[in-house]
This record gives C-alpha cells, structure tokens and sequence, in this order.
C-alpha cells in the first residue's frame, strides 16, 4: 500500500481534489477531522490539554475552540506544545485506519503536512496549488473576512513555492483547471509504483 499526502496552502482547493479522489474510489484520511475528533474524544489529549491550557478549554463536555484560538493566537510556543500532545495521536490514528483499509493507495489530507511531520507517515506528497488571485477569491467566498486578512491567512503558512520543492508531484487548481485529467495523470503514475 502507498499512502499519499495531499497538502497545499489555504484557498489552493486540497479538499475539493480529495473529493475527486475520493469519487473515484480512493480513501481519504481527513487530519483536521481527525484533529478535532481527537481532541474532543481522546481521553489523554483531554487530559493533556486541560492540564495545559486549564479547564476552560472545554465547555459542556466540548473543546473550546474560540478559548483554544485565543490562548495559542500570538504564543508560538503554547501552539508548538498543542500540536505535540494532538499531533502524535492523529498519526497513530492514521496508522491504524490506514491498515485497515483494502486499497493500492490512501490519501491523507492535511493543511499542515510538512509543518507537522506527517510527510514523514507517507511515501508520497501531493501539492494543490493556485495562483495567489484564485486564492483569495476562494478564502472571501468561503469565509467572512477581508482581502487583507485572506492575504494575511496566505501569508502566515509556508509558502506555495517551498511546499512545492519539497512535493512529488503537483496538481494545478486554478480557476478553469481541468483537474479530472491531471488527477487521472497522477493516478498513472502512482499505479507505474506498484507495477515496477
């Protein structure tokens, strides 16, 4: 089995690609889903976090998430501690799912492939990417936000530029992109791996 990240800045429409991946029969590992399953149903990262950030950081038995945003917003070190105590679990948990899974390939979606380590649990990564225009267009139709803050969300992520040096392969997903061709191209090659 291969497992494929699939990762790309905000507005560069990874999650629209993975469900094209998906309608065509692929798994596909959601690790901001499994993120936030994890840190409202994990008893450990439960307990870790409120030992961490204290009680409040969860409400009616809930993550805070609004409280949570706020406490690591501007603390890079809190944030950093976070991501130890939610990260891990989300990769043990990819594990297991993975294994279970009756297929030549699994994709895992993550914003933050290369950021978190997760490229390290895969044999292979995938970039979407647009163009900076697209972009923001995509980040104002979906969020309530200014260009400036679209801009600022842009900015703060690693750029599109370094995740691509570091890609296997690239998918365009500008605004009139044929996307079913490219991904039928990449499906290609990933079928060439296990027949070599």
């Amino acid at each position: 089995m291969i497992k494929i990240g699939i990762t790309g800045g905000i507005g560069a429409g990874k999650s629209f690609v993975c469900k094209r991946l998906s309608a065509m029969g692929f798994p596909i590992f959601d690790c901001d889903k499994e993120g936030k399953l994890v840190m409202n149903s994990h008893p450990i990262v439960r307990f870790r976090l409120t030992e961490l950030l204290g009680q409040e950081c969860y409400q009616n038995d809930t993550l805070n998430r609004a409280f949570v945003a706020e406490k690591i917003f501007n603390n890079p070190t809190l944030k950093q501690q976070v991501e130890a105590i939610v990260h891990p679990m989300v990769a043990e948990q990819f594990v297991t799912w993975a294994s279970a899974q009756d297929s030549p390939f699994v994709f895992v979606e993550s914003a933050i492939l290369y950021e978190s380590g997760f490229d390290q649990q895969v044999d292979k990564v995938v970039v979407v990417d647009a163009n900076k225009e697209t972009r923001i267009a995509r980040i104002l139709q979906r969020d309530a936000c200014s260009k400036n803050q679209a801009e600022e969300r842009i900015n703060a992520q690693m750029s599109s530029e370094e995740k691509q040096k570091k890609a296997d392969y690239v998918i365009v997903n500008n605004h009139g992109s044929d996307i079913n061709s490219q991904l039928f191209d990449l499906v290609k090659k990933l079928y060439k791996l296990i027949t070599v």
